[in-house]
């Protein structure tokens, strides 16, 4: 199917891009897949998303090459009916996935600070399902975090130490966040084991 057929599939989460040579993406050849997070294979997704306002959402697509998690272009649907891409950067509002990732990438992804508890549900949605536990606790510990939700992030972070964190910094976060709710004897712990893993500050 076109890419501009996209909205006529209203159950497929993931799309993957099996011909891209037009220059126009609308006509981009996409194939539904059962996946219901983000892959780390090399290529080109569109996923279901979620255009956010504080206090309503709408629903359109967007485009993500992995592995490297980089979204430029959002597919949506205009009140005419008519199916536009465009850029991530012309969009007015926050534009973020509907569903989680098992490729690293930057966590400003899911975070609408128009409403960032859209963001936080996607990703304990994602988290159950997730083999990559890491990759979305991650996700969801910096959200948390710049939220000022400590305990909540402490929790996210501890789940991805459990499950091999992406590198030692998760460790230094966890420091802070002990350190802000004045748990001393954590925060000294996390310092340490951020140190013994090559951590510098």
């Amino acid at each position: 199917m076109k890419l501009k057929d996209i909205f006529s599939d209203n159950k497929t989460r993931v799309f993957v891009v099996t011909d891209q040579d037009d220059v126009d993406e609308l006509n981009w050849t996409i194939e539904p897949t059962d996946l219901d997070l983000l892959p780390e294979e090399e290529n080109t997704y569109y996923v279901k998303a979620l255009q956010v306002s504080a206090d309503n959402t709408s629903d359109c697509y967007i485009g993500i090459m992995t592995p490297e998690r980089i979204a430029e272009n959002v597919v949506k649907r205009l009140p005419n009916g008519q199916v536009v891409a465009e850029s991530i950067y012309d969009q007015e509002q926050t534009v973020i996935p509907a569903v989680a990732s098992e490729c690293f990438g930057d966590y400003e992804l899911y975070y609408a600070k128009e409403n960032p508890q859209i963001g936080i549900d996607v990703l304990k949605d994602g988290l159950k399902k997730a083999i990559n536990k890491n990759v979305v606790a991650e996700d969801l510990g910096y959200i948390l975090r710049d939220e000022k939700m400590n305990e909540e992030a402490i929790e996210a972070f501890k789940i991805s130490e459990q499950n091999g964190t992406s590198s030692e910094y998760i460790f230094l976060e966890l420091s802070r966040l002990y350190r802000d709710i004045g748990h001393t004897e954590n925060e000294l712990k996390y310092k340490q084991i951020f140190k013994d893993n090559g951590g510098l500050e």
